[in-house]
Protein backbone atom coordinates (compact mmCIF):
# COMPACT_ATOMS: atom_id res chain seq x y z
CA UNK A 1 0.00 0.00 0.00
CA UNK A 2 1.41 3.34 -1.00
CA UNK A 3 2.03 6.52 1.15
CA UNK A 4 1.28 8.90 -1.79
CA UNK A 5 -0.89 11.78 -1.35
CA UNK A 6 -2.15 13.84 -3.98
CA UNK A 7 -1.35 17.57 -3.51
CA UNK A 8 -2.03 20.76 -5.42
CA UNK A 9 1.38 22.83 -6.38
CA UNK A 10 0.04 25.30 -4.50
CA UNK A 11 -1.14 23.58 -1.36
CA UNK A 12 1.79 25.41 0.83
CA UNK A 13 0.57 28.83 -0.55
CA UNK A 14 -2.97 28.86 -0.47
CA UNK A 15 -3.29 26.35 3.28
CA UNK A 16 -6.25 29.52 4.71
CA UNK A 17 -7.76 29.85 1.06
CA UNK A 18 -7.67 31.89 -1.76
CA UNK A 19 -5.44 35.13 -1.95
CA UNK A 20 -6.95 38.04 -1.33
CA UNK A 21 -5.39 41.01 -3.80
CA UNK A 22 -6.05 44.75 -5.03
CA UNK A 23 -5.51 45.89 -8.37
CA UNK A 24 -5.89 49.70 -8.61
CA UNK A 25 -8.43 49.41 -5.73
CA UNK A 26 -10.26 46.76 -7.12
CA UNK A 27 -10.41 43.30 -5.66
CA UNK A 28 -9.31 40.33 -6.87
CA UNK A 29 -9.29 36.71 -5.63
CA UNK A 30 -6.30 34.29 -6.56
CA UNK A 31 -6.97 30.55 -5.76
CA UNK A 32 -6.28 27.58 -7.75
CA UNK A 33 -9.02 25.00 -9.44
CA UNK A 34 -7.04 22.24 -7.82
CA UNK A 35 -6.14 18.31 -8.68
CA UNK A 36 -8.18 18.95 -12.35
CA UNK A 37 -8.41 15.37 -14.84
CA UNK A 38 -7.07 16.94 -18.00
CA UNK A 39 -7.06 15.02 -21.44
CA UNK A 40 -5.29 16.01 -24.59
CA UNK A 41 -7.72 15.03 -27.36
CA UNK A 42 -6.71 14.69 -31.13
CA UNK A 43 -8.98 14.05 -34.29
CA UNK A 44 -10.92 15.63 -36.97
CA UNK A 45 -13.64 17.63 -36.44
CA UNK A 46 -15.04 17.37 -39.81
CA UNK A 47 -15.50 13.93 -38.94
CA UNK A 48 -18.99 13.81 -37.69
CA UNK A 49 -17.94 10.52 -36.04
CA UNK A 50 -15.53 11.90 -33.62
CA UNK A 51 -17.43 15.10 -33.02
CA UNK A 52 -20.75 13.32 -32.21
CA UNK A 53 -18.69 10.45 -30.36
CA UNK A 54 -17.06 13.28 -28.26
CA UNK A 55 -20.27 15.44 -27.90
CA UNK A 56 -21.89 11.81 -26.52
CA UNK A 57 -19.14 11.17 -23.69
CA UNK A 58 -18.31 14.21 -22.48
CA UNK A 59 -21.73 16.37 -22.71
CA UNK A 60 -19.92 19.26 -24.97
CA UNK A 61 -20.06 19.76 -28.45
CA UNK A 62 -16.76 19.97 -29.92
CA UNK A 63 -15.76 24.24 -30.20
CA UNK A 64 -14.85 23.98 -33.67
CA UNK A 65 -14.23 27.69 -33.60
CA UNK A 66 -10.66 29.20 -32.67
CA UNK A 67 -10.07 29.98 -29.62
CA UNK A 68 -13.59 29.17 -28.07
CA UNK A 69 -14.99 26.62 -25.04
CA UNK A 70 -17.96 24.21 -24.86
CA UNK A 71 -18.45 24.48 -20.78
CA UNK A 72 -20.20 22.64 -18.23
CA UNK A 73 -20.42 23.63 -14.66
CA UNK A 74 -18.42 20.08 -13.92
CA UNK A 75 -16.16 20.09 -17.02
CA UNK A 76 -14.94 22.43 -20.22
CA UNK A 77 -13.69 21.30 -23.10
CA UNK A 78 -10.82 24.21 -24.78
CA UNK A 79 -10.27 24.64 -28.00
CA UNK A 80 -6.08 24.34 -28.52
CA UNK A 81 -5.72 24.12 -32.47
CA UNK A 82 -7.44 22.99 -35.35
CA UNK A 83 -7.85 18.97 -34.46
CA UNK A 84 -6.95 20.09 -30.82
CA UNK A 85 -8.62 20.38 -27.81
CA UNK A 86 -8.17 20.09 -23.59
CA UNK A 87 -10.86 18.46 -21.67
CA UNK A 88 -10.56 19.52 -18.21
CA UNK A 89 -12.59 17.84 -15.33
CA UNK A 90 -12.95 17.39 -11.87
CA UNK A 91 -10.60 14.78 -10.68
CA UNK A 92 -11.22 10.91 -10.52
CA UNK A 93 -13.54 11.79 -13.58
CA UNK A 94 -10.98 11.84 -16.30
CA UNK A 95 -9.83 7.99 -16.38
CA UNK A 96 -14.01 7.07 -16.80
CA UNK A 97 -14.33 9.98 -19.76
CA UNK A 98 -10.41 8.40 -20.94
CA UNK A 99 -12.03 5.01 -21.47
CA UNK A 100 -15.29 5.58 -23.03
CA UNK A 101 -13.88 8.04 -25.54
CA UNK A 102 -10.97 4.93 -26.49
CA UNK A 103 -14.25 2.61 -26.80
CA UNK A 104 -16.39 5.23 -28.83
CA UNK A 105 -13.57 6.93 -31.03
CA UNK A 106 -12.05 3.07 -32.09
CA UNK A 107 -10.89 2.75 -34.99
CA UNK A 108 -10.41 6.41 -36.05
CA UNK A 109 -7.77 8.41 -36.45
CA UNK A 110 -7.39 10.21 -32.98
CA UNK A 111 -4.87 10.31 -29.75
CA UNK A 112 -5.87 10.92 -26.16
CA UNK A 113 -2.96 11.77 -23.83
CA UNK A 114 -3.73 12.60 -20.31
CA UNK A 115 -2.15 15.72 -19.21
CA UNK A 116 -3.48 16.81 -15.41
CA UNK A 117 -0.92 16.13 -13.53
CA UNK A 118 1.25 17.82 -15.40
CA UNK A 119 -0.87 21.35 -15.00
CA UNK A 120 -2.88 23.09 -12.40
CA UNK A 121 -5.70 25.78 -13.18
CA UNK A 122 -5.34 28.68 -11.27
CA UNK A 123 -8.47 30.62 -10.80
CA UNK A 124 -8.51 34.76 -10.91
CA UNK A 125 -11.46 36.21 -10.11
CA UNK A 126 -13.06 39.98 -9.30
CA UNK A 127 -13.70 43.18 -10.76
CA UNK A 128 -9.15 43.86 -10.89
CA UNK A 129 -8.62 40.37 -12.86
CA UNK A 130 -8.28 41.91 -16.31
CA UNK A 131 -6.18 44.47 -14.81
CA UNK A 132 -4.04 41.97 -12.95
CA UNK A 133 -3.44 39.35 -16.06
CA UNK A 134 -2.74 42.37 -18.16
CA UNK A 135 0.09 43.13 -16.32
CA UNK A 136 2.15 40.24 -17.44
CA UNK A 137 0.41 39.16 -20.75
CA UNK A 138 -0.48 41.24 -24.08
CA UNK A 139 -3.73 39.91 -24.43
CA UNK A 140 -6.52 42.10 -24.68
CA UNK A 141 -8.70 41.45 -21.62
CA UNK A 142 -11.52 44.04 -22.78
CA UNK A 143 -15.07 41.86 -22.74
CA UNK A 144 -15.78 43.00 -25.90
CA UNK A 145 -12.56 41.51 -27.44
CA UNK A 146 -12.04 38.45 -24.44
CA UNK A 147 -15.87 37.36 -23.88
CA UNK A 148 -16.85 34.47 -21.72
CA UNK A 149 -16.44 30.75 -23.45
CA UNK A 150 -13.14 32.76 -25.39
CA UNK A 151 -9.90 30.90 -24.92
CA UNK A 152 -5.93 31.81 -25.47
CA UNK A 153 -2.95 30.32 -25.32
CA UNK A 154 -0.52 33.11 -24.17
CA UNK A 155 2.04 34.02 -21.41
CA UNK A 156 1.95 35.62 -18.39
CA UNK A 157 5.02 36.97 -17.25
CA UNK A 158 8.01 34.36 -19.01
CA UNK A 159 4.87 31.29 -18.12
CA UNK A 160 3.24 29.26 -20.91
CA UNK A 161 -0.46 29.35 -20.44
CA UNK A 162 -3.82 28.98 -21.57
CA UNK A 163 -6.81 31.45 -20.35
CA UNK A 164 -10.12 30.73 -20.09
CA UNK A 165 -12.76 33.60 -19.85
CA UNK A 166 -15.65 32.01 -17.62
CA UNK A 167 -17.18 35.61 -17.47
CA UNK A 168 -15.93 38.43 -19.24
CA UNK A 169 -13.59 41.27 -17.44
CA UNK A 170 -14.00 39.41 -13.89
CA UNK A 171 -13.51 35.44 -13.85
CA UNK A 172 -10.35 33.81 -15.73
CA UNK A 173 -9.46 30.46 -15.20
CA UNK A 174 -5.22 30.47 -16.62
CA UNK A 175 -3.90 26.52 -17.11
CA UNK A 176 -0.24 26.62 -16.38
CA UNK A 177 2.56 24.04 -16.37
CA UNK A 178 2.64 22.40 -12.46
CA UNK A 179 6.75 23.56 -12.44
CA UNK A 180 5.60 27.34 -13.16
CA UNK A 181 2.28 26.86 -10.87
CA UNK A 182 4.54 28.77 -7.70
CA UNK A 183 5.86 31.74 -9.92
CA UNK A 184 3.10 32.60 -11.48
CA UNK A 185 1.24 32.64 -8.27
CA UNK A 186 3.88 34.15 -6.83
CA UNK A 187 4.21 36.86 -9.59
CA UNK A 188 0.45 37.62 -9.65
CA UNK A 189 0.79 38.39 -6.05
CA UNK A 190 3.68 40.72 -6.64
CA UNK A 191 1.94 42.19 -9.95
CA UNK A 192 -0.88 43.34 -7.73
CA UNK A 193 1.36 44.72 -4.96
CA UNK A 194 0.94 42.07 -2.63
Amino acid sequence: MSDAVLQSPLAPLLGAGDQSLKVDGHPVSLGEASLMDMLNLRGNPADTAFSSAVQTVTGLALPSAANTASLRTDRQLLWLGPDEWLLQCPIGQGATLEAALRQALAGQHMAIVNVGHGNTVLRVQGPGAADLLSRGCPLDFHASVFAAGHVAQSHISRANATILCKQAGSHYEVTVRRSFADYLFRWLCAAAGA
